[in-house]
């Protein structure tokens, strides 16, 4: 086979190389997608078991105010029961004074449970907000991972069929064009054929020397790139 028909034959297998290296590149990008779904949705039941942190405290919280006023009421009903059993004015007084005391600071009691009633209900909310957003992220994210699934499918299935295709043209060239091509290949991201663009290589746009010029026309030997180290062709 001349360099003619060898050229020819990379061509065909470039063209192939050039898929293989996209769907190569699609299939690799794959496991990054479906580790950022895994992170978005681990990031939302974060938020939602943050919010339900702050229920659960807001609910302690109102459980021991509510623990603190019914103290506060036993007290207050068991020195009325005593009014009557004093027998001085000044121990009178001084149940007096306490069961007002008490009262106040049940009416305080009353007051921050019932703001901590409203951060509840308001948490409450929150909660049930998240969790629809938690259900809307999760059914996307699965959504999204099963049509990745099929997508690999597909690219495994075109990779074997492109790489089956290939071993037949690649195998065309003689031994030596076909090794010094594949390493090419390999080292430069699935381009090692390029046409040359005016007078400069089409890969790397370095200007070519007019003697390499001259060995492309004569088609009598592959010509490779001072720069790129890519194989040279005018199409």
């Amino acid at each position: 086979m001349g360099i003619q028909e060898s050229l020819e034959t990379l061509k065909q297998c470039q063209e192939i190389d050039r898929q293989i290296h996209r769907n190569q590149q699609e299939l690799n990008s794959i496991p990054e997608i479906v580790q950022e779904l895994t992170h978005q949705f681990e990031a939302e039941k974060s938020a939602m078991n943050q919010i339900e942190t702050r229920l659960k405290e807001a609910q302690l919280r109102q459980k021991q105010k509510e623990g603190e006023l019914s103290e506060k009421e036993g007290l207050t009903r068991k020195y009325d029961s005593q009014l009557t059993q004093v027998k001085t004015n000044k121990e009178y007084s001084a149940l007096q004074q306490e069961i007002a005391s008490l009262k106040a600071d049940g009416s305080l009691l009353e007051d921050a449970i019932l703001t901590i009633l409203e951060e509840i209900e308001h948490i409450q909310g929150e909660v049930r907000e998240e969790r629809e957003r938690l259900a809307q992220v999760q059914k996307a994210s699965e959504t999204r991972k099963k049509e990745l699934e099929s997508q690999v499918d597909s690219l495994k299935g075109s990779l074997a069929e492109l790489n089956k295709k290939r071993v037949e043209i690649i195998s065309q060239a003689p031994p030596e064009i076909r090794e010094l091509y594949d390493r090419i290949i390999e080292k430069k991201g699935g381009l090692a054929l390029v046409p040359v663009e005016g007078d400069a290589c089409g890969a790397c746009r370095m200007e070519i020397r007019p003697q390499l010029l001259n060995e492309l026309k004569l088609k009598e030997a592959l010509v490779i790139c001072e720069n790129c180290s890519r194989i040279l062709c005018i199409d």
